[in-house]
């Protein structure tokens, strides 16, 4: 978030917008978590505070980390980056000021419900999200067996989110480890209220709200 953000900036974060959630560990003893009615839905655009859903080979992240990025699609939105432009759903998206260098494939974001054909050529590309819902993925005999049961198709349990940071070309965001999970969102990114390096204070950058 380079172009927002910069290192030493201090956020105030509202968590209560899109559903406050309760502690899910005291003291490193696992506890079940609960999340509040969420105020408003996640918007295109929107910068957001998330817990890093792991490395794209990973069920559990190796390591604990909030991130700061932008939101560049929601549920089912399906994302294309071509010619330097971020399209979702076939219209280019307006608040990425910087053109892009390399292309994105065209992907669609995983959402609650969505059935996602299963064979041995794309398996590779959703077996972790299917492995972080809870279930074995395994390939034998050029067949895809999800839980023991050969399955050719898999129904997605979650809504997923896909964020890119404002500095599109050294960012590593989803365009690299993949979807964000509803359940790792922590809030809203809404203000710098202490920024410092070590010239000192940036008093400038205190009380910026993050657009």
């Amino acid at each position: 978030m380079s172009e927002t953000l910069i290192p030493g900036d201090f956020l105030l974060v509202n968590k209560f917008i899109y559903g406050a959630k309760t502690p899910s560990s005291i003291f490193s003893l696992h506890i079940p978590s609960f999340r509040f009615p969420s105020v408003e839905k996640i918007q295109r655009g929107s910068v957001f505070v998330f817990e890093f859903p792991g490395e794209p080979d990973e069920v559990t992240p190796f390591r604990t980390q909030v991130l700061v990025k932008r939101c560049a699609g929601i549920p089912s939105d399906t994302l294309q980056i071509t010619k330097g432009r971020l399209l979702i759903n076939g219209s280019t998206a307006a608040f990425f000021s910087n053109a892009f260098d390399q292309d994105f494939t065209r992907t669609v974001v995983p959402f609650k419900g969505m059935n996602i054909p299963l064979d041995t050529a794309v398996i590779d590309r959703w077996k972790t999200l299917i492995r972080r819902e809870g279930h074995t993925v395994e390939r034998y005999d050029g067949k895809i067996f999800i839980d023991g049961i050969a399955s050719t198709r898999y129904h997605v349990e979650n809504n997923y989110y896909f964020a890119i940071g404002d500095n599109v070309n050294n960012s590593y965001d989803s365009r690299y480890w993949g979807f964000i999970p509803e359940e790792n969102i922590v809030g809203q990114a809404v203000m710098i209220y202490w920024s410092k390096d070590h010239d000192g204070i940036r008093w400038r950058r205190i009380g910026t709200l993050i657009r």
